[in-house]
């Protein structure tokens, strides 16, 4: 076993580090900025009203067959050919032209089926996947814009990954003013279970309500083979400041019998007591953990407004190479 390292906190509440306040009218402009992340567990915790502040609804979008994977931050095309169990060179043949050491946030890249074919080829188009969706809540800041959270439930049996979901804000005649994708904090979905996701709308102006719609979904592929779920052992837990943040320590333990992982991820969700998502924080192992390896966890996640009610503890860990 290796001696326990390190691990990052990235916690996503960027969206909770300024007041929020109540909604007020002015111009609507397109989002540019990216969310930012708190970097450490100590950070100080944020002062925000809990008020949502923006009326909103799911709303019941297409579900359409995905086939492109959006990439994410810190991740190698090699780590990407993991996630769908196909190999480098497949992965490098249907994206030409692709640097493997360029590799760009918001890039889009082709997913090859077994036989070399992009993807979008080999799965039917009739037969999306259904998804059930917590309605976004948004709420404003006090340095300006606005932060909007949302749920996404998976109620088939099956794992889906290559979440993709779309916020839109909403002026009070219904039209579509912003928009942001969100992608949740894990790239598996885990049957019966859900994720939060995020976005943030720098400059919203006059916002009524706000909706969302999934926009990429696909069934997990050997999802068995390629990820593991880490143990998590929570050793104690502090409410703090009135609800707006919680502190959550304990170990986390990767199974002996699982590959060696390019990532494993601790996410903390908070909910409010009307169940609904809160905000969330992510725990990432730095270095990697080996199989057998434990490690211990400090994470503290914050509120984007109303006080949180409870938390939930979910892990992941996904293999370096894909299965052979």
């Amino acid at each position: 076993m290796r001696a326990s390292g390190r691990g990052s906190l990235c916690a996503l509440l960027l969206l909770a580090a300024s007041a929020c306040r109540p909604l007020t009218a002015g111009a609507a402009r397109p989002a540019t900025a990216t969310l930012a992340l708190w970097p450490s567990a100590t950070q100080p915790a944020p002062t925000a009203t809990a008020l949502a502040t923006v009326a909103a609804t799911a709303e019941a979008g297409p579900s359409p067959t995905p086939f492109k994977h959006v990439v994410q931050q810190y991740e190698t095309l090699l780590g990407i050919a993991a996630l769908y169990g196909v190999t480098l060179d497949a992965l490098l043949a249907v994206n030409p032209g692709v640097d493997p050491l360029a590799l760009s946030i918001g890039q889009e890249l082709l997913i090859p089926g077994p036989e070399g074919d992009p993807i979008e080829a080999l799965i039917p188009t009739s037969t999306p996947i259904p998804l059930g969706l917590l309605p976004p809540r948004c709420f404003r800041r006090a340095t300006g814009g606005m932060a909007c959270v949302a749920g996404v439930v998976n109620p088939t049996t099956q794992d889906l990954e290559n979440l993709v979901i779309e916020i839109r804000l909403h002026d009070s005649a219904g039209e579509v003013v912003d928009t942001q994708q969100a992608f949740p904090p894990l790239n598996r979905l885990p049957a019966g279970g859900r994720l939060p996701v995020a976005a943030a709308f720098p400059e919203a102006g006059d916002v009524d309500h706000a909706t969302a719609r999934v926009l990429s979904v696909i069934l997990a592929n050997e999802s068995e083979a390629r990820y593991a779920t880490p143990r998590v052992e929570r050793s104690g837990d502090e409410r703090q400041e009135g609800g707006t943040s919680w502190r959550i320590e304990g170990t986390i333990r990767q199974p002996a019998e699982a590959a060696p992982a390019s990532r494993t991820l601790l996410l903390v969700t908070a909910y409010d007591d009307g169940g609904q998502v809160a905000g969330f924080a992510v725990w990432e192992a730095m270095p990697p953990m080996e199989p057998g390896e434990t490690r211990a966890f400090d994470v503290r996640v914050f509120s984007l407004g109303p006080p949180i009610a409870r938390f939930e503890l979910l892990a992941e860990s996904y293999a370096l190479e894909p299965p052979g």
